[in-house]
């Protein structure tokens, strides 16, 4: 054959139609005979499902537990076509629960099921392990379970945790009976360093068995799947006892010592409030009340919110006016002032009463009883006829010198 002619064999448009042809052919009849051709697959951790059991806790009131594998491994054959692009977690190992009717330990057979592509019926179970699941039947029930809480954290210096707070006390769990058995006591744990403000939070709950170990809720159910935990923290600080002097008479804040017993507590609250107190008064003492010493005992006032850690109730006071002394006058100067209108003063029955003034030494020798007098302010009266009326010893011409204690006169008044 010339090569002019064997060019034109090669550049023939029907020749190479003709090779197209004959390749897609044996490529076809090479894909179809892979195709049917018998595999085995070997598949691990293919997963155990039971189905039915809404059925069968609702028509019976059992439920599924103590399953004796989550898992089996399992040999398939088939043909290539239909499943040779499975993996293991396209195969499921189904168990029908729906038709059971009593409890116990039961052990059934599973069948494997396989995504809606592959033909089910075509495939071929060679060997599983196990080749069967064994599994609880009990009867469901629900029991309220005592709940716990404690609070594990710390709280910050100056700063102290209160008894901790919890809600719900008691939480009803359902679940297998045989499970419910075994639970003592729902646990909540509250945590946190350094705390210095009280904290509230929603803390999951912890099942605790017989023997004090932490149990698997699985199978479980629970009313509320928390529970409401407050840790109150209270500050805590060392406040000093203070009273409250109404000075005169010569008596001063110079020359008045006064001591308390205790002179300081340990309070706690909250924060807020314990932070602004800086001392704690227990009472107002007028020192014109008394010569120059007084004793008296006294409760320790606290406000709302805020406790006494030290626990001492009461305190010891004494106070003495120094430098001062005494001496006691007779004073005929007695006068009374804003009678209300419609009323007048008909007699000041008494003429003359007795003060002791206070004072220094040298001021007491220099004073006379001309120096004094009795004011009766009358403007609080709503009577008329005979009465005792409260009178303010006046010092004159003495400003470090008065009169201690109360003082009263008899007056007629007519209307």
């Amino acid at each position: 054959m010339s090569k002019k002619k064997k060019f034109k064999l090669l550049d023939s448009k029907v020749l190479w139609a003709i090779i197209s042809l004959l390749a897609s052919l044996f490529i076809w009849v090479y894909i179809t005979g892979t195709q049917e051709e018998i595999i085995t697959l070997s598949f691990n951790n293919v997963e155990v499902q039971f189905v039915g059991e809404d059925t069968l806790q609702a028509t019976r009131g059992y439920v599924v537990n103590n399953i004796s594998a989550e898992t089996v491994s399992v040999k398939i054959s088939g043909t290539r076509g239909n499943i040779g692009s499975l993996s293991a977690s396209d195969v499921k190992a189904v168990i029908d629960v729906s038709l059971i009717n009593s409890t116990g330990r039961l052990t059934q057979y599973f069948t494997l099921t396989y995504p809606d592509n592959v033909n089910a019926d075509a495939v071929s179970l060679e060997s599983s392990n196990p080749e069967t699941i064994s599994f609880d039947v009990t009867r469901m029930s629900t029991m309220p379970v005592p709940v716990e809480a404690k609070f594990v954290g710390s709280t910050a210096e100056d700063y102290i945790a209160g008894e901790i707070e919890y809600e719900p006390k008691t939480i009803n769990v359902s679940g297998p009976e045989s499970l419910l058995e075994q639970i003592d006591h729902i646990y909540a744990e509250m945590g946190g360093d350094d705390l210095t403000m009280t904290r509230t939070a929603e803390v999951p709950i912890v099942l605790i068995d017989k023997d004090g170990n932490i149990m698997d809720s699985s199978g479980l159910e629970f009313e509320v799947p928390t529970v409401t935990v407050t840790i109150p923290i209270s500050m805590m600080k060392e406040v000093p006892l203070y009273v409250q002097c109404v000075y005169g008479a010569g008596a001063t804040e110079e020359n008045t010592v006064i001591t308390i017993e205790p002179n300081k507590i340990m309070i706690s609250g909250d924060t807020e409030i314990v932070s602004t107190m800086n001392r704690i008064v227990l009472a107002t003492v007028d020192l014109t009340d008394f010569s120059l010493t007084h004793q008296d005992t006294y409760l320790i006032p606290l406000q709302d919110g805020v406790e006494n850690v030290t626990g001492v109730t009461q305190a010891e006071v004494s106070i003495e006016v120094t430098g001062l002394a005494t001496k006691i006058y007779t004073v005929t100067n007695i006068s009374c002032i804003n009678a209300p209108t419609g009323y007048t003063v008909e007699e000041i029955t008494t003429q003359s009463l007795e003060v002791r003034i206070r004072a220094s030494q040298d001021v007491l020798d220099k004073l006379d009883a001309s120096n004094l007098s009795a004011v009766a302010d009358l403007s609080d009266i709503s009577q008329s006829g005979d009465m005792f009326v409260p009178v303010r010893i006046v010092v004159d011409g003495f400003t470090d010198a008065g009169a201690v204690g109360d003082y009263t006169i008899g007056i007629k008044v007519r209307s």
